[in-house]
């Protein structure tokens, strides 16, 4: 299920090793994250190629999320759509000079095994946005309240701030030394 021995990725030296899979992955992201209400089925497209000691990863994940949202909890449908490019250290070559490719993983030698299936489930947590909202939340930029209190956005604490009253008493004692500063 989407690990493979390094023996068996050597055999396609000249050419990629292509795989499509649809997976059941709720229970895991559910166990990896509470906030998680549902998880549809997992697409998953990808390539595997050799390149001087290392294979290189091309995955394209697609599914949709129910999570709830940042500001009032309802459930709000995510839809996620993302590539993950990595570089599996197979020959145990220096990685110093390689620039191409962002992460590099090694290959544990007591396990010579490419382990996409967790790369998938990590990167999926990953793209979960830090701000979620309901479509009416995004349209009309509600904000959540209660008694005596509320959520303001930044903009509104600005200009509720340049908008403060001075006390008129304070207000008649700003012009008191305004000789002595000139």
């Amino acid at each position: 299920m989407l690990n493979w021995d390094i023996q068996d990725v050597r055999k396609y030296k000249d050419k990629p090793f292509d795989f499509k899979e649809t997976l059941d992955l709720e229970d895991e992201l559910k166990t990896r994250s509470e906030e998680i209400i549902k998880v549809d089925k997992v697409e998953v497209n990808g390539q595997l190629f050799n390149d001087n000691g290392l294979v290189i990863s091309d995955v394209k994940v697609g599914t949709k999320l129910t999570v709830p949202s940042t500001r009032s909890l309802e459930p709000v449908e995510l839809v996620l759509r993302f590539r993950i490019n990595e570089a599996y250290n197979i020959d145990n070559i220096d990685t110093e000079d390689i620039d191409d490719y962002a992460i590099i993983i090694p290959i544990d030698d007591d396990n010579p095994t490419i382990n996409v299936y967790e790369s998938i489930i990590d990167n999926i947590l990953l793209n979960i946005p830090t701000q979620i909202l309901t479509e009416k939340e995004k349209s009309e930029d509600i904000m959540p309240s209660g008694k005596n209190w509320t959520v303001l956005s930044e903009e509104e604490f600005d200009k509720q701030k340049k908008e403060e009253h001075v006390n008129p008493e304070f207000a008649k004692l700003k012009n008191l030394f305004k000789d002595k500063d000139e």
